[in-house]
């Protein structure tokens, strides 16, 4: 009884749902499994994408926390020998420290082998003699004698906030330990750390620290910080990261949020560093995709039901007319009850059937009605032409307006797609730039190590100015000459440490409009950064120039380009031990492009990885020595940012990277 709509319905419209249901069964089937692939590829994309940002945010982190304690070491290095029983001495020598002030906004200090304070910077009263040998960070200091790094405290120089902080270790000539020098971080202030709770991951994504106690350092949500993480048993992917685990997963958070969370542990610390991105945010475009999938096989389902109807009616319109035929014929008489049929398939051999059937009946009347029958048979034939004809032409009209139809929907469906091409062209663009911007972040642990190397020289050299004012002073020698001159001499070192904050400070802006600019100099900026790291390393760099030469592009992206390629080549002489290092780097003119090209002598690239040098996350170096992207974003920069060429080949004793663009005018004046 349930099919008895089914037995209702014409053959036609049975053959056109038979026909859609199966298309409807392998669209559904198809687009399953497409659907799944697509689901798993994307996910371990996104994996992939964000452990890669959590390491190269690990890293950058361990950079600056190796910077700021290779600061407190050196500064402790020169501390006097009578700090510790001279308070007056001790805060004088911290106060003069106004450079590592800047990097401990919560205070450095002076503390003795007993745990006693002896001076600290800023100064706070009724403060001095105070016991600390309570923190722990002074026991593991004293039994250790090693420098340490503590996990997050209660500061009492700054009541109430939260801190870490740093120790050196001071021994005597005997190398007896007399006491210990400490910088401390302002958990809550404008510090390295501090900055990370600010970084965001898309719009709600963020990083967050966790020392060995499961306690919060650093967090999006200022209020959590010094606040327990999640429990043991709570966050399946924290309990694995505190046994080893690093990668990404999918997560729920202690507040019942789904996450997407990544850990790394860092190196200088047993702090494991994370970051939280939501999987709503996160598998948007997934969920984007599928909507889009389903609407399609939707479309296609209906179109097919349409085009199946109108094909069955066409197929099957004989066959309606001998139905027609057989239910009225006991109604007609004589040739009335022939039927005419020009069709050569089943129908037409049914109808011919039907006819012999009915002159076998009428055989005996057959000499009466020949001429009648004749003429009826034209008669019919005319009216059939005629029923033909008027149904060619509705058939006709039926076809324009579906044709019309589909035009529309086509019209739509492209007024759609062009939206969605624009919409993914400025998806890529933003990935491009935000990949460009974390080729920055992970090189900037590199630039500041270079700040380090161009301003040991000068601090050291105002170190000796000011020892040796106070020298004069005390002898009365110092006048007024020799204390312009000093004065001059120490302006001019600062104005040069200045000048190199400045260079650092330019190259992470963005550079958001094309302009003309000289190669030249953007070659020399990037030797500039990077002359003290090839320098201690003994590397020699050979450079040939033509000043004049102007290309068309984004300054700071071409120069990270030659950052990232230079830096290869450095790691590779020094990975390599190779004698006498070398890097040659000449720009020329080759017709209309204006080329650089940077070569070594570090034996050159293998010939099975030449081919993949540019591939993204593909990398030759140890497992946490490279993310695998500066290569490739460097020939995004040139290709695609800015229309020239990268590419790399073996050269000589070594390999060979070759920039080329496109040469602008002569008299076009360039900016940088």
């Amino acid at each position: 009884m349930q099919l008895e709509w089914l037995k209702k319905l014409s053959l036609k419209a049975k053959m056109a749902l038979a026909a859609t249901g199966l298309f409807l069964l392998f669209v559904v089937t198809s687009a399953y499994f497409a659907a799944s692939y697509v689901e798993r590829a994307f996910k371990e994309s996104i994996f992939t994408q964000q452990f890669s940002l959590v390491a190269n945010m690990a890293d950058n982190i361990d950079d600056k926390l190796r910077i700021a304690h290779n600061a407190l070491k050196t500064v402790a290095a020169t501390a006097s020998r009578d700090v510790f029983t001279n308070p007056v001495s001790a805060q004088r020598f911290l106060d003069d420290k106004v450079g590592l002030l800047a990097l401990f906004d919560n205070g450095i200090f002076f503390i003795d082998n007993k745990g006693i304070l002896i001076a600290e910077s800023p100064y706070r009263p009724k403060r001095r003699g105070r016991d600390l040998s309570f923190r722990d960070w002074v026991q593991n200091t004293v039994s250790g004698r090693k420098p340490y790094i503590s996990d997050a405290y209660i500061s009492t120089h700054t009541p109430g906030q939260p801190a870490i902080v740093m120790t050196v270790p001071v021994f005597d000539q005997k190398g007896e330990m007399t006491g210990m020098m400490t910088g401390s971080l302002d958990l809550l202030g404008e510090n390295l750390l501090a900055q990370l709770s600010r970084a965001r991951i898309g719009n709600a994504g963020y990083f967050f620290i966790i020392d060995k106690k499961r306690t919060l350092i650093v967090h999006a949500d200022k209020e959590r910080i010094m606040k327990p993480a999640a429990a043991a048993g709570v966050n399946r992917l924290v309990d694995m990261a505190f046994s080893g685990f690093e990668g990404s997963g999918e997560t729920v958070t202690s507040y019942g949020v789904p996450m997407l969370l990544s850990s790394k542990h860092l190196q200088t610390t047993s702090w494991i560093l994370g970051a939280n991105y939501p999987i709503a945010e996160a598998y948007a475009p997934l969920a984007r995709a599928k909507k889009y999938l389903a609407i399609a096989a939707l479309a296609g389902t209906v179109m097919l039901l349409l085009a199946s109807w109108f094909v069955m009616r066409r197929l099957l319109s004989p066959l309606a007319v001998l139905t027609r035929h057989v239910t009225h014929l006991p109604e007609k008489a004589g040739v009335e009850r022939l039927l005419t049929c020009d069709s050569k398939d089943e129908i037409g051999v049914l109808v011919s059937a039907f006819n012999t059937m009915i002159a076998t009946q009428d055989g005996q009347q057959e000499a009466l009605i020949i001429d009648i029958a004749e003429r009826k048979r034209v008669e019919e034939a005319l009216q059939l032409q005629t029923t033909r004809l008027e149904l060619e032409v509705a058939e006709r009209q039926k076809a324009r307006e579906f044709l019309l139809l589909k035009q529309q929907q086509l019209e739509d469906l492209n007024d759609s797609l062009e939206g969605r091409v624009i919409q993914a062209v400025a998806e890529l663009r933003r990935k491009d730039q935000l990949m460009i911007q974390q080729g920055r972040l992970a090189a900037m642990g590199e630039m500041i190590n270079n700040i380090a190397h161009q301003w040991r020289q000068p601090l050291n050299n105002i170190g000796l100015i000011v020892q040796n004012l106070r020298d004069s002073f005390r002898t009365g020698m110092l006048d007024a000459t020799e204390m312009d001159e000093q004065t001059t001499r120490t302006m001019q070192l600062i104005m040069h440490m200045s000048g190199t904050i400045n260079d650092f400070r330019n190259f992470f802006l963005e550079d958001k409009e094309r302009r003309a600019f000289t190669v030249n100099r953007a070659v020399a900026g990037a030797l500039d950064f990077l002359q003290p790291s090839l320098k201690s390393s003994g590397i020699e760099v050979e450079w040939s120039e033509q000043p004049e030469l102007t290309v068309d592009g984004y300054p700071n992206e071409y120069l990270q380009a030659m950052l990232n390629i230079v830096n290869n080549a450095r790691d590779v002489l020094l990975e390599r031990l190779v004698i006498k290092p070398r890097i040659s780097i000449a720009i020329f003119r080759e017709d209309d492009r204006v080329v650089v090209t940077i070569s070594d002598n570090g034996g050159g690239i293998v010939a099975d990885v030449l081919p993949k040098v540019f591939d993204p996350y593909f990398t030759t170096k140890k497992q946490g020595k490279g993310t695998g992207i500066g290569l490739y974003m460097s020939k995004t920069i040139i290709e695609q940012n800015m229309a020239g060429s990268l590419t790399a080949r073996n050269s000589g004793d070594g390999a060979e990277f070759r920039i080329e663009l496109r040469a602008v005018a002569a008299d076009q004046r360039a900016e940088g």
